[in-house]
């Protein structure tokens, strides 16, 4: 059983667990007719967030309108679509908390500025495109029109909430790495990438994974563990295997990280691919 504290819509409710963990119920008209202090059977949840996070819920939704809520489920319904994929649970309440702020903002004519904002269409095409639709969104809803540069704020939530255990640091820290590498990249080779190929959306991909291995000390879980294919690789694809040096010399200067000699096979193999792509 949980206790009922508020409800955000007729299908979604912040609750406390049994033992008075904050949590948010999902269900068809879980909300309807709610007092706090009821009770709701588990019959009545067809799904839920556990807050496994240090910040409260209650401060966040206390806000939120049944406005706000609906447009976020819209744009979340949205770019599931798009991504195909299963999203974090947390994304209702942060995106729509994120929201709520942004339209105040709105109201009042001030704007927040993104350092991220030339990265994320570049780096996240499918999910700046949930955030331009996003904004869309919150205009038809709620006759605001946000700021262009919410699209890559919105983004960069749908980023977030494709990892499992990620706040919004993690994500701006990646995203930031990727765009230095790839820097790297087209300094080396001297040329422009090709942003719409299918080996550089691989290589994106790629590099998130990389980094997050790389924060977490998954250094050795790749497998190759094969020096000759590393010493075939090194002569064969030379260019690459030096910028894949420098991609390697750059985060360990930044961030002290060691990047394996498996890690390295993987990144000129990519390096490799999306500039000859490139080149053609």
């Amino acid at each position: 059983m949980f206790e009922f504290v508020k409800t955000l819509n007729n299908n979604i409710v912040l609750a406390y667990d049994e033992n008075h963990n904050e949590v948010v119920l999902f269900g068809t008209g879980i909300g309807f007719n709610r007092r706090k202090g009821d009770m709701v059977s588990e019959s009545s949840v067809s799904k839920l967030f556990i807050n496994d996070s240090n910040k409260r819920l209650a401060p966040m939704v206390q806000n939120l309108s049944e406005d706000i809520v609906s447009a976020t489920e819209e744009i979340i319904q949205y770019g599931s679509r798009i991504l195909e994929k299963q999203l974090h649970a947390s994304i209702l309440i942060i995106l729509a908390d994120h929201l709520y702020f942004a339209v105040e903002r709105a109201k009042k004519g001030q704007n927040v500025n993104n350092p991220l904002q030339w990265e994320v269409p570049h780096l996240y095409p499918r999910e700046y495109e949930i955030g331009v639709k996003g904004v869309n969104i919150i205009e038809e809803r709620l006759q605001v029109k946000l700021p262009p540069q919410e699209a890559s704020f919105i983004a960069l939530h749908f980023v977030n909430a494709q990892f499992e255990s990620q706040d919004m640091s993690d994500t701006l820290k990646i995203t930031e790495i990727i765009s230095r590498i790839l820097d790297i990249v087209s300094y080396h080779f001297q040329l422009i990438l090709d942003e719409n190929s299918l080996y550089y959306s691989r290589f994106i991909v790629h590099l998130r994974y990389f980094i997050i291995r790389q924060e977490t000390h998954m250094k050795d879980t790749i497998g190759l563990n094969d020096e000759d294919l590393l010493e075939t690789v090194k002569t064969r694809y030379k260019k690459s295997y030096q910028c894949a040096i420098k991609i390697a010399k750059y985060l360990f200067d930044a961030y002290s990280w060691e990047v394996s000699k498996d890690e390295i096979i993987y990144l000129l193999l990519h390096i490799e691919r999306i500039t000859n792509i490139t080149n053609k």
